[in-house]
């Protein structure tokens, strides 16, 4: 994740936005990130060139400290900074590669946790069809090296929660409906086989 500061700066793709299909289509990663993602930076950026006291903190530090932020702001801010640092971390753990599997020390981890990668995948689909209808999908570590697999809301983040995200999946339907329509467990098992563990285990 980025530790930039005021003004934000929308991050490029890490690979062209027609290579992770057919498991997302060209349009709706389009659409993702050069209009949604990119409406998060901008909005982000208006808030704060209002409000000159926030122009030193990055993103990170905002949601982690809101009672920086102006109580009037307060909302708005932390949702747009959410939108930006979960998209993100969503689209740098996407891999052009097709049939990626779990490794390294997050596949120990996962083994720790679940006992088989076939358990763990199950959680994320059990997570994708709550009736919570969450929105993103994240598996977290804690300071004592614990891994998680929880759901969350809106923009909301890890940070508060003192997890450390490691894999990001977007649920929410921008993210999917195009292809998938209502689909949404049959998107997030897809998926889960263009995740790039590389990047995963750097984290």
């Amino acid at each position: 994740m980025t530790k930039s500061k005021y003004p934000y700066l929308v991050k490029s793709l890490p690979y062209p936005t027609v290579s992770l299909e057919p498991i997302i289509d060209k349009t709706t990663l389009s659409i993702h990130h050069d209009k949604i993602y990119l409406n998060y930076v901008e909005k982000l950026n208006l808030i704060i060139k209002e409000n000159k006291c926030l122009e030193n903190y990055s993103i990170e530090e905002l949601i982690y400290n809101p009672y920086l932020i102006p109580p009037t702001i307060l909302h708005k801010t932390l949702y747009n900074a959410g939108g930006i640092y979960n998209h993100e971390l969503y689209f740098e753990n996407l891999s052009t590669q097709k049939n990626t599997s779990i490794n390294g020390l997050f596949k120990d981890k996962i083994i720790e946790k679940y006992k088989t990668i076939d358990n763990y995948k199950q959680i994320i689909l059990d997570t994708a069809s709550s009736p919570y209808n969450y929105h993103w999908i994240i598996t977290t570590i804690d300071q004592k090296h614990n891994i998680e697999t929880i759901g969350l809301k809106d923009n909301d983040t890890t940070i508060p929660l003192n997890l450390y995200p490691i894999l990001v999946i977007d649920i929410a339907e921008h993210a999917y409906f195009i292809k998938y329509h209502n689909h949404k467990v049959h998107y997030v098992s897809n998926i889960l086989t263009i995740i790039n563990y590389d990047v995963v285990n750097e984290r």
